[in-house]
């Protein structure tokens, strides 16, 4: 009777760790942030299906590796100083994302926001690192495209100002009417050196077209 009762607890166990650990894989594979995990020597231990998907790497091809292919090469050495110095402690509290760049598979690059914490395990002992990646290639072109139309508000009230017309404007700037006429209506941003030939015509401080004032 005691054999009995004894596999009784232990199919329990085994059940109740076998849901769990199904409850866990379930929630990993249905969030759509990126996960890995990385040990102590800086090699990648683990990886979620959303982190697979947003590098467009497998798994597999990311397990083990220190250098990851999703640094792009002009920036690698720079992101293999900055994991050594997490390795080594210095890495800033869970809640203080960074910002970075990653490259897919497929060469395109992409911003991305990391949050990174010890990795703690049940015996308290630090084992590596997690981190938490959030793709912001979104909020990062709706900020481009707020930052393209405020600039063009900016310059469209600096011309009303003067009473430049901006045909007027065009043809001081060597421009065509079409070219500026694109850019005051925001289809097309302004580049810096636009904007710096059209600060030096209107006489003003190019801080002016970003909303910078210095009186």
């Amino acid at each position: 009777a005691v054999l009995v009762r004894d596999n009784r607890r232990r199919l329990r166990a085994e059940r109740d760790l076998g849901d769990a650990l199904a409850f866990r894989k379930a929630m990993e594979d249905s969030l759509v942030t990126g996960l890995r995990a990385r040990d102590l020597q800086g090699r990648i231990s683990y990886v979620n299906p959303a982190f697979c998907s947003m590098v467009g790497f497998t798994a597999e091809e990311l397990l083990g590796l220190s250098i990851a292919p999703y640094w792009p090469p002009e920036r690698a050495e720079i992101y293999a100083r900055r994991r050594d110095s997490r390795l080594s402690g210095n890495a800033p509290p869970p809640r203080e994302g960074h910002e970075s760049i990653f490259m897919r598979k497929d060469g395109t690059r992409f911003p991305v926001l990391i949050f990174e914490a010890p990795l703690i395990n049940a015996q308290g002992q630090h084992t590596g690192w997690t981190s938490a990646f959030i793709d912001i290639s979104e909020q990062k072109r709706m900020e481009e495209i707020s930052l393209k139309r405020y600039v063009a508000d900016e310059v469209r009230t600096a011309l009303s100002r003067r009473r430049i017309s901006a045909s007027k404007a065009a043809q001081a700037l060597g421009w065509s009417q079409a070219y500026l006429s694109r850019r005051l209506t925001g289809v097309t941003a302004f580049d810096l050196d636009d904007l710096e030939a059209i600060a030096l015509y209107l006489e003003e401080p190019i801080g002016r077209f970003f909303g910078m004032r210095d009186d």
